[in-house]
């Protein structure tokens, strides 16, 4: 699957979460389309991995929780860069955890990165926006159809999307868009960190693939390129949009 043709050359762009899954496809589309491409996460080993599949690609070990880190990426970037076309916020974590099962600190740790990381990215990174610059955060399907051990994290991707509605005008003062892309079942790595056994993973994936009407996993490059497409001047008049990319999982 491709889009129409666009050209990213002179470009920047930040993926934060691009050393695997749907940020690491996402940069090797950008960066095949001829941007300059950052990209964050925790793992060193893993972005070393990520630098050797996608020649020219960048990165960074940086928490996207952090507000310290947070900070030292925005210096980062200009320092590079020297600002910024294109952010992806795509750093997140995939719990699945029953209401009885959660203690407070960890709900308080996953509110800290799913929502509160992505603010304090945008707003540290937003004197780095360059007018006509792209912002997409990425949300989940499950912000809208949440339910059991998703519960929670579907609030915070639900936390998210109410911000990228309501950051439109602010980031529009200056001429850059904000947009969403809420994902379905995706094959990625983040379904082996939901924290649900083995036997009971595998039920729940084909439970979901079953309720799909397009009968099918979707795949991280699927979803980079509605995030390319957002990201491109082929978007330039869409701002304030949240795209599913999930095969008709959510329709009526």
């Amino acid at each position: 699957m491709t889009t129409a043709s666009y050209d990213l050359t002179g470009k920047t762009a930040l993926i934060t979460g691009g050393s695997t899954g749907i940020g690491l496809a996402t940069a090797r589309l950008l960066t095949a389309r001829g941007a300059r491409v950052l990209v964050t996460g925790r793992n060193q080993g893993r972005l070393d991995a990520a630098m050797e599949a996608v020649p020219g690609l960048e990165a960074v070990a940086s928490d996207a929780a952090d507000p310290g880190d947070i900070a030292t990426l925005a210096g980062d970037v200009k320092a590079r860069f020297g600002g910024l076309d294109i952010l992806v916020l795509n750093a997140g974590i995939t719990p699945f955890t029953p209401l009885e099962e959660w203690e407070a600190g960890a709900f308080t740790d996953l509110y800290d990165i799913n929502v509160r990381g992505p603010w304090l990215g945008v707003q540290a990174l937003r004197p780095l926006l360059r007018e006509g610059g792209s912002v997409v955060l990425i949300s989940s399907v499950v912000a809208t159809r949440a339910s059991g051990p998703t519960t929670a994290y579907g609030s915070t991707k639900a936390a998210l999307a109410a911000l990228g509605r309501g950051l439109v005008r602010e980031l529009g003062a200056q001429g850059v868009r904000i947009n969403t892309v809420s994902p379905g079942m995706i094959d990625t790595p983040a379904w082996d960190k939901t924290g649900l056994p083995d036997d009971v993973l595998s039920n729940v994936k084909d439970a979901v693939v079953a309720s799909i009407p397009l009968a099918r996993k979707g795949t991280a490059e699927e979803v980079a390129e509605v995030i390319g497409f957002l990201a491109s001047p082929a978007a330039a008049y869409v701002s304030g949009a949240d795209l599913l990319v999930d095969g008709g999982a959510v329709a009526p």
